[in-house]
């Protein structure tokens, strides 16, 4: 299915059927995880004589999971992860599709301070869209159980995310598990800065953190939708895919 879309007085189109999927779920003890959160929790449901499970004699599958979003899984979250005045992320995310462009990073400066190098990027193309994917070389499948508590994982320097806001970017999407350092003494300096807050708060806005881009996903432009899940929280599991863009179908 092709997908017409308009983006900065041009018309592109994106192939639907041919989706990439960079999401990492809430897994079962092997997720990727940060900030010496603990995995998530699978239990079977029980209530007196109720078990939910069918493998021990139940009527049906059952189960309580306890995760956090934030270090469990991919993410999108809001203003709200940083405010004082509670905001919700499907409040204030509208999850339909937005035109997006892929660049791949190297990582500059020290073991203990690693941050993302953006020297490279083509800033032109990043201004034709509204959001943004970065993706950290080197890139393997480790990223998708990889424990980043205490590991000094690169984070984003607070002069390139001033950089990408001024590029119009209001959807970042990440394969680190912050965009800030894991331990700055609750700065949180590329938060604020890429939310405007606490001074203009700019609400619509999202970042989306411990994604996973496969190495066959070329940098360039595509179309992405988020996929947030419906939970009532300053952030919520998301499942983002990207679609390829193609040649006018006439």
């Amino acid at each position: 299915m092709i997908a017409q879309w308009q983006q900065h007085n041009k018309t592109i189109y994106a192939d639907l059927s041919n989706g990439i999927e960079i999401g990492i779920p809430v897994q079962r003890g092997t997720g990727a995880t940060s900030f010496g959160i603990a995995q998530a929790i699978y239990k079977t449901y029980r209530d007196g004589d109720f078990i939910g499970n069918k493998n021990n004699g139940g009527p049906c599958n059952l189960e309580t999971i306890t995760f956090t979003p934030h270090g469990n899984s991919t993410h999108t979250e809001c203003v709200g992860h940083i405010s004082l005045k509670p905001f919700l992320i499907n409040d204030c995310i509208t999850d339909d599709f937005k035109p997006c462009q892929l660049v791949s990073v190297g990582i500059k400066g020290t073991k203990k301070n690693s941050i993302l190098d953006f020297r490279t990027v083509n800033w032109q193309a990043i201004e034709q869209c509204d959001s943004l994917i970065v993706r950290t070389i080197p890139n393997n499948d480790g990223k998708k159980t990889r424990n980043y508590s205490d590991k000094y994982a690169p984070y984003i320097a607070a002069k390139d995310m001033q950089r990408i806001v001024d590029a119009g970017i209001q959807h970042l999407l990440v394969d680190v598990p912050s965009v800030d350092p894991e331990r700055d003494g609750g700065k949180l300096a590329a938060h604020h800065i890429f939310w405007d807050y606490p001074e203009m708060p700019r609400t619509a806005c999202s970042i989306t953190e411990f994604v996973y881009i496969p190495n066959s996903a070329e940098d360039g432009e595509y179309l992405l939708r988020l996929n947030i899940a419906n939970f009532q929280s300053d952030a919520a599991p998301s499942k983002p895919i990207i679609y390829p863009i193609v040649e006018s179908p006439t």
